[in-house]
């Protein structure tokens, strides 16, 4: 597992790009005519993958089917699972779990899945959890599911947990697809709840749209790492695994 994670690392095009530039110094120096080649693909891939028209794209097969959960589908189950997904994405992600927590009319239970697959001892479930409590969750209404360390291994701890029962899935909107898909796989019942949408939902470029940001490469980054992930999972899955 860890050398996939290495792979799609190198795969992200923040990296590829960064190993073009590198290659491209280094072959400059040894007056070497693959220096200028390897400079100017370095530009241009981050000048493509930098601007939000093509972060959009690439993130749009993956959101484009999902839109924030309804009031009127708040009642559909009593159990909410959040899949952690790093600092930035649980703050979002749990933003959605409270909405759905104080718009229903009931007590509901709050499963929190998953840890830093690199550090063994990382406490994002714990934090998530405070996050919950200090906003008014009562504690014994929350449950630390923290060894899953991927999306299958949610799939499979949460599967555990929940059975057959429906309950509301909570990731990013660019995760869900994936997410729905290993969950059904297992014959679980997850209704999509889903936060941290990363593409404009009316998209409308203007002039600084298409100057290159951070934010963008960050999102084209994303993108290929759940466009790779679905990938895999479809091989596992063909290959019985």
């Amino acid at each position: 597992m860890l050398a996939i994670k290495v792979i799609q690392s190198l795969i992200m095009p923040s990296t590829f790009i960064f190993i073009f530039i590198v290659l491209g110094f280094i072959f400059l120096l040894k007056r070497n005519r693959w220096g200028k080649r390897f400079f100017f693909l370095g530009i241009l891939s981050y000048f493509i993958f930098s601007i939000t028209p093509v972060s959009d794209f690439l993130l749009n097969s993956l959101e484009k089917n999902y839109t924030p959960l309804s009031i009127k589908e708040i009642s559909g189950a009593d159990k909410i699972v959040l899949l952690l997904g790093g600092r930035e994405s649980n703050i979002l992600r749990g933003s959605e779990v409270l909405r759905i927590w104080h718009l229903a009319d009931r007590d509901m239970k709050v499963i929190i899945s998953g840890t830093d697959p690199i550090i063994a001892t990382s406490q994002e479930a714990r934090a998530v959890r405070n996050f919950f409590t200090h906003r008014g969750i009562k504690e014994e209404d929350i449950i630390i599911e923290g060894k899953s360390r991927n999306t299958m291994e949610n799939v499979r701890n949460v599967q555990k947990i929940v059975g057959q029962e429906p309950f509301f899935l909570v990731t990013s909107a660019y995760h869900m697809d994936r997410s729905l898909s290993e969950f059904r796989k297992t014959g679980a019942n997850p209704l999509p709840a889903p936060a941290d949408f990363k593409r404009k939902i009316y998209p409308t470029y203007n002039f600084f749209d298409f100057i290159p940001n951070a934010y963008s490469l960050r999102n084209a980054d994303i993108a290929f790492h759940e466009h790779i992930g679905r990938v895999y999972y479809r091989v596992l899955f063909l290959m019985g695994i």
